[in-house]
C-alpha cells in the first residue's frame, strides 16, 4: 500500500503530463478546450439561445477532433516523421473540424431527435475507427498489413479505450460521493452547488480520462502487444464472445426473420419503419461480433459457422429495409432519417457483399469504410443535413404554389379558411413546415415566411413584455415586502420564440392543418384551453357567490355535516348533463348537449393538434371555452380547461379491442374534463 501512495505524487503527475504533452500536444490541446467549453455551458446555462447551440455544436465538433488528431499522430508514428512533420500533418485534423463544425447544424441539439442522437453515436465511432486504421495506412496501400497484427492491434486499442472510460467513470463517481459528503456534513452552500457536480464529471471524463487514454495509448511499432494465444486464453474475453455475443446476435436476426415471414405473408401489410433501424443496429451489432470472433474461428465451430452465414443473413436482410424506407421516401421525401438509413443501409449491403465474395475477407473494410461513409455524409453539398433541408424546401415551395399560397412574385396570400384547400395539401404543407423548423430551424422558412415569421416574433416579444407588466403589478400589489420576488421578475429576459410556437402560430396563419387519414378511428376528441399556463392566474368572481372546481363524476365519498352546504359542479358528458349539488342534493340540473356539446364539436376543425390512438387534440381560446347557463333557482358561469368528447365519426367496431365494450364503457364513465364554475344564488338575489 505504502508503495502505491509513494507512485502518487506530483512528480510522476507531471512527467506523465510533460510526456503526453510532447507526444500529443494538439490531442491534449483540444481535451482542454472541450473541458473549458463545458464548463461555460454549466456556469451560463442561460445564456444566449444561438450561442449555447454553437457551443454544444463546438464540443461535438472538438470530440470528433481529439480521436481524429490521435489518429494523425499515429499515422506520423506509423511512417517515423519528425515532430515538426508530425504536428504540421495536423492540418488535417484543423480542417476536417472546420468543414465538420460548418456542415453541422447548430439547431440540433436544442431538441434532439432519435436520428440526430444515432447519427452522433455513429460520427463518434466513425471517427474513432480512424485510431484503429491510422498506423496501418501505408500497409493498406502495399497491401501487406496482416489481419492478424490488425487484429491484436485493435484489440489492445479497444481495451485501452474502454480501461479510460471506466477510469473517467471511476474518478467521477469518487468526486460525486466526496462533494456530497462535504456539501451534508460541512452544511457547505455555494451558489452552484449543482454545478460542482457538472464541472467534477467534465473534468473526470474531457481531461482525466482522455489523459489517461494519451499516457496508455501504445507505440504500435515499439510496444509489445499481446499475441493471438493470450486474447484466446482470456476467460473473460472468450465467455463474453461466445456465451453472450453469439447467443445475442443469433436471437436478434432470428426475430427479424420471423418479421420478415409476417410481412410476406400478408404482403398488403406495410412493415414498420423502425425495421430499417432495427436492420442496422442488429447488424452492425453483429459485425462487432465478426470482428471479435476472429480469434476463435480455428478453436472454436460456432465461430466459423457464425463468420461463414453472418454476411448472408446481413445481406438478405437489407431488401427488407430497403423496402421499408423506399416506402416512406416515395411518400414523404427525404429527411435526416431516411437519408441515414438509405446511406447505412448502402454501407452494409456493400459490406456484405464484399464479406461474401471475397476470398480475403479483410478485417479493416469496415473501419475505413464506415470512416469514409462518415465523412461523406457530413461534410459537402450532399451531406446529412444539406440534402434533406433542400428536398424539403423544394417540397413546401411545389406544395404552397398548388395551394396559391406562394405567389409568382414570391409574395404570400394567405387563405381564407382551412376549407380552401384539399385535407391531403394542407397536411403536406403543415408537415414540411413543422419538420423542417424541428431539424433545420425556422430560420429555413424564411425563405418563403420573412414577413409571417417578424411578425409573429415581434407578437411574441411584445406578449412577453405585456405579461411581465402585468404579474409585476400584481406582485407589487400582493408581495411588496417581497424585494427578491419584484427583482427577479425585473431582471427576466425575453427568451427566443419556441419552435412548437412559431408552428403553431404560423400554420393557423396561413390556415394549414395536420392531415390524418382516419379521424373516425379516434374514439374521444379532446378539446384544451390554448394557454395552458393558467397557474396562479386572477379571476373576477364579482357578481357570482360561490366557486367550485369542476367534477366529471359526483364524490364518491360520504360528505360530513359541516360539508353539507358545500355546492360542487359535476360536468357528465355521456349524460349530456351539468349539475349542481348542494352536499348530496342536486339543486339545479342543465342540458349541455347543445350549448357544450354541440358548439365545441361545430369548432373542431379550428385548430387540430395531434391524434394518437384513442385521442384527437384541439385547442381553443378562453372565449370558446367558456359558457353560460341560466336556471330557475341559480345561474352558472362555467370555464374549462379541457374536456373529452365522444367524436360522432367514430364507429363501434372500428378499433377491434372495442369489440366487448368494456373498454369502451370505462372510458365513457371516465371522460377528462377540467375547470371551474363561478355560481349565482337566485334565491338570495329575491331575498
Amino acid at each position: 500500500m505504502l508503495k502505491f501512495f509513494q507512485k502518487i505524487n506530483i512528480e510522476n503527475f507531471k512527467k506523465i503530463i510533460i510526456g503526453v504533452f510532447k507526444r500529443m500536444p494538439l490531442s491534449m490541446l483540444i481535451s482542454m478546450v472541450i473541458f473549458v467549453l463545458i464548463v461555460i455551458l454549466v456556469r451560463f446555462d442561460d445564456m444566449n439561445y444561438m450561442l449555447k447551440n454553437n457551443l454544444n455544436k463546438a464540443v461535438f465538433t472538438l470530440i470528433l477532433s481529439f480521436f481524429f488528431s490521435v489518429g494523425i499522430y499515429l499515422y506520423s508514428e506509423s511512417k517515423n516523421t519528425s515532430k515538426i512533420i508530425s504536428n504540421f500533418y495536423q492540418i488535417v485534423t484543423f480542417v476536417f473540424g472546420l468543414l465538420f463544425y460548418y456542415f453541422f447544424e447548430e439547431n440540433l441539439f436544442t431538441n434532439p431527435e432519435q436520428e440526430v442522437i444515432v447519427y452522433c453515436i455513429l460520427t463518434a465511432i466513425g471517427v474513432i475507427a480512424f485510431v484503429f486504421i491510422s498506423p496501418f495506412i501505408s500497409k493498406l496501400k502495399e497491401k501487406t498489413l496482416s489481419q492478424k497484427e490488425f487484429y491484436i492491434t485493435s484489440y489492445t486499442l479497444i481495451i485501452k479505450i474502454l480501461m479510460s472510460a471506466i477510469v473517467g467513470l471511476a474518478v467521477m463517481l469518487l468526486g460525486f460521493i466526496a462533494f456530497s459528503a462535504i456539501f451534508t456534513l460541512f452544511d457547505i452552500n455555494f451558489v452552484d452547488n449543482n454545478n460542482c457536480y457538472a464541472y467534477w464529471a467534465a473534468f473526470s471524463f474531457s481531461l482525466f480520462a482522455s489523459i489517461f487514454f494519451l499516457a496508455n495509448l501504445p507505440f504500435i511499432k515499439k510496444d509489445e502487444l499481446l499475441d493471438l494465444q493470450k486474447i484466446q486464453n482470456n476467460k473473460f474475453y472468450s465467455f463474453l464472445i461466445n456465451y453472450i455475443g453469439l447467443p445475442a446476435i443469433f436471437i436478434y436476426f432470428l426475430i427479424l426473420y420471423a418479421y420478415t415471414a409476417k410481412v410476406l405473408i400478408h404482403f398488403s401489410e406495410w412493415p414498420q419503419g423502425e425495421i430499417a433501424w432495427l436492420v442496422i443496429l442488429f447488424s452492425f451489432f453483429g459485425y462487432i461480433i465478426y470482428f471479435a470472433t476472429y480469434a476463435f474461428v480455428d478453436t472454436l465451430k460456432q465461430a466459423k459457422i457464425f463468420r461463414k452465414f453472418l454476411p448472408i443473413v446481413v445481406f438478405l436482410q437489407t431488401f427488407m429495409l430497403f423496402y421499408a424506407i423506399g416506402l416512406r421516401i416515395n411518400q414523404y421525401d427525404i429527411t435526416i432519417n431516411r437519408y441515414l438509413v438509405l446511406v447505412f443501409g448502402f454501407w452494409l449491403f456493400g459490406l456484405s457483399l464484399y464479406y461474401i465474395i471475397s476470398k480475403k475477407k479483410n478485417l479493416s473494410v469496415p473501419f475505413y469504410s464506415l470512416l469514409i461513409i462518415i465523412i461523406f455524409i457530413s461534410i459537402g453539398p450532399w451531406s446529412v443535413y444539406v440534402v434533406p433541408r433542400q428536398r424539403q424546401q423544394n417540397n413546401l415551395e411545389i406544395n404552397l404554389k398548388k395551394a396559391n399560397i406562394l405567389q409568382n412574385d414570391g409574395s404570400i396570400r394567405l387563405l381564407e379558411s382551412y376549407q380552401d384547400i384539399s385535407e391531403e395539401l394542407s397536411g403536406e404543407i403543415y408537415g414540411s413546415i413543422d419538420y423542417l423548423c424541428n431539424h433545420h430551424g425556422c430560420d429555413t422558412l424564411n425563405k418563403y415566411f420573412s414577413l409571417e415569421i417578424a411578425e409573429i416574433k415581434k407578437e411574441d416579444r411584445e406578449k412577453f413584455k405585456e405579461n411581465k407588466k402585468k404579474e409585476l403589478e400584481q406582485a407589487e400589489i400582493n408581495n411588496n415586502q417581497n424585494n427578491k420576488y419584484i427583482e427577479s421578475i425585473k431582471k427576466r429576459e425575453y427568451r427566443p420564440i419556441h419552435n412548437w410556437t412559431l408552428i403553431n402560430e404560423l400554420t393557423k396563419k396561413i390556415k394549414v392543418k395536420k392531415y390524418y387519414k382516419n379521424k373516425q378511428d379516434n374514439n374521444f376528441i379532446n378539446f384544451n384551453f390554448r394557454n395552458n399556463n393558467y397557474v396562479g392566474e386572477s379571476i373576477n368572481v364579482s357578481g357570482y357567490d360561490y366557486f367550485s372546481q369542476v367534477y366529471s363524476q359526483k364524490f364518491e365519498y360520504k360528505i360530513e355535516k359541516d360539508l353539507s352546504d358545500m355546492y360542487y359542479v359535476v360536468l357528465n358528458v355521456p349524460s349530456q348533463k351539468l349539475e349542481l349539488y348542494l352536499g348530496t342534493t342536486t339543486v339545479e340540473t342543465f342540458n349541455i348537449k347543445d350549448k357544450i356539446i354541440k358548439t365545441l364539436l361545430d369548432k373542431k376543425d379550428d385548430s387540430l393538434e395531434y391524434k394518437d390512438n384513442n385521442r384527437t387534440d384541439i385547442l381553443l381560446s378562453n372565449k370558446d371555452m367558456s359558457f353560460e347557463f341560466t336556471g330557475i333557482l341559480y345561474d352558472l358561469r362555467l370555464v374549462l380547461r379541457n374536456i373529452s368528447i365522444r367524436n360522432p365519426e367514430w364507429k363501434d367496431g372500428n378499433n377491434k379491442k372495442h369489440d366487448n365494450n368494456k373498454i369502451e364503457e370505462f372510458m365513457l364513465r371516465n371522460l377528462n374534463v377540467n375547470g371551474y364554475a363561478l355560481i349565482k344564488n337566485k334565491i338570495n338575489i329575491n331575498k
